[in-house]
């Protein structure tokens, strides 16, 4: 009964469905290459990378990606039934597809860490000004013409150095992010240092 009312539902589920889509997407086709040079990115600044074998990191992709799947089926229901009810599912649309750029992103240290499907948002739920800050900033850069073709290896290779700032005293093979003692060490080494001069002054 209402032609215009229908093509603009029509448009908005089109546009929904091809965000959902690109995103389930992307992740799959680059998720190879994307996570070597997040491990690069890594190397060049740590100078190591945390090691994961390769049978059980890809088992371990597959399973996380499937329940991944599962969640973006949940995200595009409930953006569908918002916009169908109050129009605001364009606006959680966009939020819900920056939260998952987020994890896209994050997943890559992460996944080399071991962390597990929960752990991974756990770790997005413990940093939420960090996260949404990082999924906004991924919408923008796909928003940018053409850019959509370079926006995968920057997400990754920004993810990754953001996830090496704020665990910057993170052990290597730790998923939860403990603080180093590297700083402690150093300290101690002074100390005893000091300590041998004083002695060696005394003897």
């Amino acid at each position: 009964t209402s032609p215009v009312i229908g093509w603009i539902f029509l448009a908005v589920m089109t546009v929904l469905g091809g965000v959902v889509l690109f995103l389930v997407a992307q992740p799959l086709l680059l998720a190879v290459f994307a996570d070597r040079l997040s491990e690069r990115v890594e190397r060049s600044v740590r100078g190591t990378a945390p090691a994961v074998p390769f049978i059980a990191s890809t088992g371990r992709a597959l399973v996380h990606g499937l329940l991944k799947l599962v969640l973006y089926g949940l995200a595009l229901v409930v953006g569908l039934g918002l916009t169908a009810v109050s129009g605001i599912g364009s606006l959680v649309g966009v939020g819900l597809g920056a939260l998952f750029l987020a994890y896209d992103g994050f997943d890559y240290p992460l996944s080399r860490r071991g962390a597990s499907f929960g752990k991974k948002w756990a770790y997005l739920a413990r940093h939420p000004a960090q996260t949404l800050g990082f999924g906004l900033g991924a919408t923008l850069l796909y928003l940018i013409p053409l850019a959509v073709f370079v926006a995968p290896p920057f997400v990754a290779a920004g993810a990754t150095l953001v996830f090496l700032e704020a665990e910057g005293g993170t052990q290597l093979g730790e998923a939860d992010g403990k603080p180093s003692s590297k700083k402690d060490s150093a300290v101690g080494g002074q100390d005893g240092a000091k300590g041998g001069v004083r002695k060696s002054a005394e003897m």
